[in-house]
């Protein structure tokens, strides 16, 4: 016999657990049983009621060999029920903190192969004692500010385990025996053990897998919904193509100011949508005013010829760089918001507000070479879009007067 634990245990609910990982559920755990004090019906886990409702009961675990002499005289109350192991070690855990204790069942190291079906005894004396708030005590001649009686409580606890069989499965197949009431003596014990007894029967194995499949079915359901929801949020209200799914990088921040333009160049051909990329990079450049460098012919020519950007301008970070070594251009926006207006539309408000154009023209020109024409097209629009800033509703007139089967 090996003592895994002996000394003060804190109780809260009047309740403790014995757990290798989830803590049991308290229906679950008695459920089908005959006794209300020690609930094993969770594989891994028991769920122990005492009779103090708050306060540190002594408790005292042991494990045996094989079935110990029957319980002392001094306990009260004798309850005993199978355990199904999960794991080797488990913890005994007070109610709403972490683990209390290590109780390694099996010595740590020691093969086992399956591990065994385990029985345990639960024995307590005191309940009834216990179950009093103040336990046995007379609060009259307790000092106001004195909770001393939580820790001097006169309920105590023992419990014992031991390996009831070598072939593992489940407590409920033949060979093993039920729980079982041994001796009760308190109303506390004999009220928890009518609870159980209340109780629904547990569910059959074919239950629980098939309300497992329901579970899992709901959770992919609901799954799809939210899905379905956010992917209407992000597209505007309006689903898109699969061509347009495919589509990365900034193409919802223009869905959220022209749904209708998005959709129209996806379904305008390759050649069409590179002409839009090219003309919204120039329209950028030139509402920046850096559209004609010397240096940047280049570009526009390769632009201009579907060729490949020249790689000197393939990064945005050295083109601005670059950039900012010409003559300084200079750029205004008037923000006409009134005193304490808030903005119902943050990404709206923000290009409202000043802005630098030529930061923001600088991506059209690498978003106008992107191999994906479609691509190439929404990325540079929104480079455009957000170089106009406040004047963005301008922009969204002129690429549609640029490119008529663009619509009205």
């Amino acid at each position: 016999m090996r003592v895994l634990f002996d000394g003060e245990a804190p109780v809260a609910y009047g309740q403790i657990y014995v757990a290798s990982s989830e803590l049991p559920d308290m229906d679950r755990a008695f459920a089908g049983q005959v006794n209300g004090l020690c609930g094993a019906g969770q594989p891994g886990a028991l769920f122990l009621m005492t009779g103090t409702h708050t306060g540190r009961v002594r408790f005292t675990i042991e494990v045996h060999d094989g079935e110990p002499p029957a319980a002392a005289e001094m306990w009260e109350e004798v309850v005993e029920a199978p355990f199904l192991l999960r794991a080797g070690v488990v913890d005994l855990v007070p109610w709403g903190d972490g683990a209390l204790a290590r109780l390694p069942l099996i010595p740590e190291g020691q093969d086992t192969g399956r591990l065994p079906v385990y029985r345990v005894r639960y024995c307590a004396t005191g309940m009834a004692e216990g179950s009093d708030p103040f336990g046995g005590l007379d609060p009259d001649e307790l000092d106001e500010d004195d909770d001393t009686y939580l820790d001097r409580r006169p309920d105590r606890y023992l419990l014992c385990l031991w390996p009831e069989g070598d072939t593992g499965g489940d407590p409920s197949a033949g060979g093993t025996r039920s729980d079982a009431i041994l001796r009760q003596t308190s109303g506390a014990a004999a009220y928890w053990h009518t609870w159980a007894r209340a109780l629904p029967p547990p569910l059959t194995l074919w239950e629980q897998v098939e309300a497992e499949m329901l579970a899992r079915l709901e959770r992919e359901r609901r799954d799809q919904a939210y899905r379905m929801r956010d992917e209407l949020r992000r597209w505007g209200g309006r689903l898109p193509s699969e061509r347009l799914r495919r589509v990365h990088g900034n193409i919802h921040a223009i869905v959220r100011f022209d749904r209708d333009l998005v959709d129209r160049v996806a379904e305008a051909d390759a050649v069409s949508q590179r002409q839009i990329a090219v003309w919204a990079a120039r329209q950028a450049f030139t509402v920046a005013g850096v559209a004609d460098l010397d240096w940047m012919r280049p570009a526009w020519t390769a632009l201009d010829r579907g060729e490949p950007l020249p790689a000197e301008f393939a990064d945005p970070m050295a083109l601005w760089a670059r950039i900012r070594g010409e003559p300084a251009v200079t750029f205004a926006t008037v923000s006409l918001r009134s005193a304490g207006w808030a903005p119902a539309d943050p990404l709206g408000a923000l290009l409202d507000a000043p802005v630098n154009p030529v930061a923001m023209a600088v991506p059209a020109l690498t978003a106008a070479g992107e191999p994906d024409p479609l691509q190439a097209a929404l990325e540079a629009l929104w480079a455009a879009v957000t170089t106009y800033a406040a004047r963005r509703a301008e922009f969204l007139t002129e690429v549609r007067r640029a490119f008529p089967f663009l619509g009205g």
